[in-house]
């Protein structure tokens, strides 16, 4: 970047009410910051989380601090009456508003987030005007982290304005604002940081994912995970040679770069500090590993996002020589075996044969594969049903996520709607074939009266010609009836093919619905189709079979990724 300019971001503020808690019977009227703490809990109150020891412990630790009480605090000491009468009564004022009342509300809060996102939501980058991807700095709230992590229900303070540094080039006018600092730092895509006042991490504003600055990024990396492929059987084979090296360290980067490589595992030490007791790969444990007879190895450790990873492998003969080696010599069950190497390590050793990569690409690389792999089997065809490429295309997203060990827990909602899916199938089926038996038994009818017609007008027919009358009139009165007869069976049978079609493609959809679901109950596919998955490889194989890779991508990703379309030399993805 040559030039920046943006308006700073977004600094939300909490508006005091004034209430009061009672603390072991005593009422004390809290400060805006107390106060604030104190209705992020009341708003908690009926969730799972306050009944989590360790949660409520944390919060009611910090708010004790906060209110600066010496001594350790209880749930049991706070009485939150007056907040929780408020809260309720304003969920109730929320639920009773007219639907024009809601309507109005609606407009006025667009028309705050527009104004709002026209002064900060837009930077100008070397004189184009760029999307900033969320302008709004994250304000005070209570702790919820993955998993069971250690710091859930801790008070994290946001960020004011005098904690923020903004990135603004020296030619640029200076945002009004009590900012920290204001820094010029043309390599970077950030437009605001600050330190996480919890964590003690960076926190970034980033410009958006649109942003040619940001997408040059991403096309970067997945070209580094083609480089990869073409790469991969070389790096594979310096890393087999090296497992037998005589070096000490050199066997130990060989060995990790082994397990990322078929585990497919994160690097280990590239993490939060407030990560202390998640695993990657130079992180493994003694504790985090059994070796089993027949050269099997179990790994069970928790991963990033304190994510369970569990998982037995049949390794080579030197791999697990050197894996029972590190073990033994570790002292105990915590020491990590791989100590010494880091992921700088790994990159200098992975640079030998191919300058630049690093660890991370492998996963970037594998799931990409193996998103190709499973498309390239598929029992698709062009004329299948959008539904139905939709759900192989689901399917292929799946594997990628089950490599990256993508899992999530499960909804509590997951079952209801399931089965409410199968029970609208069940009813959709019996009214298909009530539809179906209506329309025909419409039909049948049509032809009784049709019948009951015609051979009135053939008796009248056969009585004229009797009695030597005229018939012209009431023969093409008879040619009419049997032409309208034949155009109503034929709209007829139309409607009952129609209503057939259309009950069998939401049938069928409903099924691949329902089978999607099942599949993907503890998986959470969004994280490997937003940052593993080369997207050229879904608009490739959607093109194949004459349909528009969008209908797969929500909205957000397709933004993220229409470097795809701008691409005129979109290069073949094998």
């Amino acid at each position: 970047m040559k030039r920046l300019f943006h308006n700073g971001v977004l600094v939300s503020k909490y508006g005091p009410r004034g209430f009061h808690v009672r603390i072991r019977g005593k009422s004390i009227k809290l400060s805006p910051v107390q106060e604030e703490m104190a209705v992020a809990w009341v708003k908690k109150l009926g969730t799972d989380y306050v009944n989590d020891s360790i949660f409520v412990r944390n919060f009611f630790t910090d708010f004790g601090k906060a209110l600066g009480i010496d001594g350790k605090v209880a749930r049991e000491d706070f009485d939150f009456s007056e907040i929780e009468r408020f809260v309720e009564q304003e969920r109730e004022k929320k639920l009773s508003m007219s639907k024009e009342e809601k309507k109005a509300l609606a407009a006025q809060r667009k028309k705050i987030r527009e104004a709002n996102k026209e002064k900060h939501g837009y930077a100008e980058v070397d004189g184009e005007r760029v999307e900033i991807s969320n302008y709004v700095v994250e304000p005070s709230s209570i702790f919820m982290g993955r998993g069971k992590h250690p710091l859930r229900g801790r008070w994290k303070q946001g960020a004011r304005q005098s904690d923020i540094t903004l990135n603004v080039s020296p030619d640029s006018k200076i945002p009004a604002g009590d900012w920290k600092e204001i820094i010029w730092d043309p390599s970077c895509m950030w437009i605001a940081r600050w330190d996480d006042k919890l964590t003690g991490k960076k926190k970034y504003i980033w410009l958006s994912e649109t942003s040619y600055i940001r997408q040059k990024k991403e096309i970067d990396k997945f070209e580094k995970a083609n480089e990869l492929a073409k790469e991969y059987n070389r790096i594979k084979k310096h890393i087999m040679e090296n497992l037998s090296s005589e070096n000490q360290k050199r066997r130990k980067i060989a060995t990790v770069c082994y397990l990322i490589d078929v585990l497919n595992i994160r690097i280990g030490d590239e993490k939060d500090k407030d990560e202390a007791d998640t695993v990657g790969a130079t992180t493994l444990t003694k504790k985090n590993i059994i070796i089993k007879s027949g050269n099997i190895i179990e790994f069970d450790f928790i991963g990033k996002d304190f994510v369970r990873l569990k998982r037995e492998i049949r390794l080579p003969d030197q791999v697990v020589k050197n894996i029972d080696e590190l073990i033994s010599a570790a002292t105990s069950p915590k020491s990590c075996i791989f100590n010494g190497v880091r992921s700088e390590n790994v990159s200098l050793f992975l640079d030998e044969i191919a300058p630049g990569m690093s660890s991370k690409v492998f996963r970037t690389y594998h799931t990409t594969e193996a998103v190709t792999g499973f498309l390239k089997k598929a029992d698709v065809d062009k004329n299948d049903s959008e539904a139905q490429k939709k759900h192989v295309a689901k399917m292929a997203n799946l594997q990628a996520a089950i490599l990256c060990n993508h899992k999530r827990k499960i909804p509590k909602s997951w079952q209801a709607s399931l089965d409410r899916k199968k029970l609208r199938l069940k009813l959709r089926k019996v009214k298909a074939k009530e539809a179906v038996k209506k329309l025909e038994q419409k039909a049948i009818e049509h032809e009784r009266k049709y019948e009951e017609k015609l051979k009135k007008y053939q008796n009248q027919l056969a009585e004229r010609e009797k009695q030597g009358k005229s018939v012209k009139k009431l023969k093409e009165r008879i040619k009419k009836l049997k032409i309208k007869h034949k155009e109503r069976m034929k709209k007829l049978n139309e409607r009952v093919e129609n209503r057939k079609q259309r009950d069998k493609a939401y049938i069928e959809k409903l099924k691949l619905q329902i089978k999607e679901q099942e599949a993907t109950r503890d998986y959470n596919l969004a994280t490997s189709l937003k940052s593993y998955i080369d997207p050229r490889v879904y608009k490739k194989w959607f093109e194949k079979f004459g349909f528009d890779w969008k209908d797969y991508y929500p909205k957000t990703l397709q933004r993220k990724f229409s470097w795809i379309e701008k691409d005129k030399k979109e290069k073949t993805i094998n």
